[in-house]
């Protein structure tokens, strides 16, 4: 799919969530046109917060609340997007359990409220769209808590005695909406916040027993294996065609081609070993040295953090074949199969005569 076409389908999706969100506040309006907000004073702002300095834990992943004060309102309805700093802040929009959006949103509300969570990593304004709305009476309100928790993955590794500061924030176009029960526009602020990176936090200590078989396990003073089979030599996998087999390094110790600081310290795939000495990021028996930094997909996901690389609905363990380590390159043009992204066919113009 071209990049015109994925801006279209992504601006159709946009379209049809505000559109939802309309909808159900024409419904609150229609059905609470004699209901007042409330006992809440006229000037009454309700806010929602991203706090600052946010820190990162020891798998390199900052969880980013969503605070919710009512100041006396009922509201009912929320529309907003979740902008972040994406030289520094990765999100992963996987939804393993399927149960519509994203593993990493973690929604905290009433029973009552329908929500949605959608991921567009084109849309430089606010990547994660957020929709949480009552349609059915009697309304329940939010309540003054926090609502929802993004979970983002560390990419940025200060200098030593230095600190840096990433922005996570509300995105701009459109701006945020909240709706009472009556189906009026609520006042509101929406306040910024950001994640702290500090280069003296202690790096994750890595257990002997955290990595349980068949998942990758750590040898003393060693680079880490990739599967439950022998990891080849350093320089023996064969690299991504057209590439030189990275050296042992101390800004790459796990020898996979990608700097320590642009993996950092998360810990991507949850086998107890931090992204910048896993010679395998994702577990997919693949190693990252093949997988590469690239995204072929447009999906926001490196190549050597995502299940399904090129976007086909084939996970890449699957395409890559019996043998990981050595991928298959099926059509012979020079391109790992969990890598290629067929070409378009395109039917040939008939000419009416």
């Amino acid at each position: 799919m071209s990049d015109n076409a994925q801006t279209t389908v992504f601006s159709i999706h946009r379209l049809l969530t505000f559109a939802a969100l309309a909808t159900a506040i024409i419904v609150l309006a229609q059905l609470n046109r004699l209901t007042s907000s409330g006992t809440a004073s006229p000037s009454a702002v309700a806010n929602l917060e991203i706090p600052v300095h946010v820190g990162v834990d020891s798998q390199g992943v900052a969880a980013i609340p969503v605070r919710f004060a009512a100041d006396g309102l009922r509201i009912s309805a929320a529309l907003f997007s979740i902008d972040y700093d994406e030289q520094c802040l990765l999100f992963d929009p996987v939804d393993a359990n399927r149960d519509g959006f994203p593993d990493n949103v973690l929604f905290n509300l009433p029973s009552q409220f329908i929500v949605s969570a959608s991921f567009n990593a084109l849309d430089t304004d606010g990547e994660l769209h957020i929709m949480m709305v009552d349609y059915s009476p009697p309304y329940a309100s939010l309540p003054e808590q926090t609502l929802l928790t993004v979970r983002l993955a560390a990419r940025c590794t200060p200098a030593k005695g230095e600190t840096i500061t990433a922005r996570v924030g509300f995105g701009s176009a459109p701006r945020p909406s909240l709706s009472t029960s009556t189906g009026s526009a609520a006042n509101c602020t929406f306040t910024d916040g950001s994640v702290l990176f500090g280069a003296d936090l202690p790096l994750p200590t890595l257990a002997p027993t955290a990595t349980a078989t068949p998942a990758p396990t750590v040898a003393p003073s060693a680079t880490p294996t990739i599967a439950p089979t022998a990891t080849p030599d350093p320089g023996t996998i064969p690299p991504t065609p057209g590439t030189i087999p990275p050296t042992p390094s101390a800004s790459d110790p796990d020898v996979d081609g990608i700097l320590s600081g642009e993996e950092g310290t998360a810990d991507w795939d949850g086998d107890g070993i931090p992204n910048y000495l896993d010679a395998d990021d994702d577990n997919d028996g693949i190693p990252t040295l093949l997988e590469g930094r690239g995204d072929v997909d447009g999906g926001g996901v490196p190549n050597f953090l995502d299940l399904d690389s090129n976007g086909n609905g084939i996970p890449d363990h699957t395409e890559a074949g019996d043998d990981p380590l050595h991928p298959v390159d099926r059509d012979g043009n020079g391109v790992y199969d969990f890598l290629d992204v067929p070409e378009q066919l395109y039917l040939p113009l008939v000419t009416r005569q």
